[in-house]
């Protein structure tokens, strides 16, 4: 009877220890509207560190990044479109935070067809408008809406297909430092369409886990 007392009590801690890092997993959830209103690309198998959502709008498509970041310093996320899923010749849109994550700004960049530069372009907020930022619980969420075509050609016209680039990294006087985390689509992507991409839903992994402790503890009784 002691052994019963016992298991029992642990076994409830153990399951709000997994409960309170349902989340944690892998950074937070992915978004409901995947697939369904929205078009969706990240790492979301048991949660995602990155997640790029999109709604054509017409003239435009809406966008949202979400981004786990380890500190309120100073650093950036972005996601870049390319036909040839390299970081060359690559039409990048980042959210830049600063000010310890109270101060955000969106900009178009290039990265050139050769070497490794990133170069923002001459007109870094033509056709691009930045509609909320916030930095809470290590995340970081950019939502800004960018127009389908752009009279630079280094800002590419989002109604063809492309590789989506995800990147980010620090910043030093308001300027992107090369990136310290990058991933890519393994397909084209539509952005005038609303395919999920972003892998598995969040939270299944530690559900299971309860499930199994749970199974373990129902096998545990009745042996004794």
């Amino acid at each position: 009877m002691t052994a019963i007392k016992t298991y029992h009590a642990v076994l409830p801690i153990c399951i709000l220890y997994l409960l309170n890092n349902v989340n944690l997993v892998n950074g937070f959830s992915k978004d409901s509207t995947c697939g369904g209103t929205h078009g969706c690309w990240g790492d979301c198998d048991g949660g995602c560190s990155f997640l790029l959502t999109w709604m054509s709008s017409g003239s435009g498509v809406n966008f949202k990044m979400k981004a786990s970041l380890s500190t309120n310093a100073d650093q950036w996320a972005g996601f870049g479109i390319s036909t040839s899923a390299s970081m060359q010749n690559a039409s990048v849109t980042s959210c830049l935070m600063t000010s310890s994550g109270a101060s955000f700004n969106p900009e178009n960049s290039y990265n050139a067809a050769s070497g490794n530069t990133n170069s923002v372009v001459s007109s870094p907020l033509n056709g691009l408008t930045a509609t909320g930022a916030t930095y809470a619980d290590n995340i970081l969420t950019c939502e800004l809406s960018r127009t389908n075509t752009n009279s630079d050609a280094e800002v590419f016209d989002l109604t063809t297909d492309y590789y989506i680039l995800f990147a980010k990294g620090t910043l030093s006087g308001g300027t992107k430092n090369q990136h310290t985390f990058t991933d890519k689509t393994a397909v084209l992507v539509s952005f005038q369409a609303t395919q999920d991409l972003a892998g598995g839903v969040a939270i299944i992994k530690p559900f299971t886990s309860i499930l199994i402790m749970l199974s373990v503890s129902q096998i545990v009784l009745f042996s004794m």
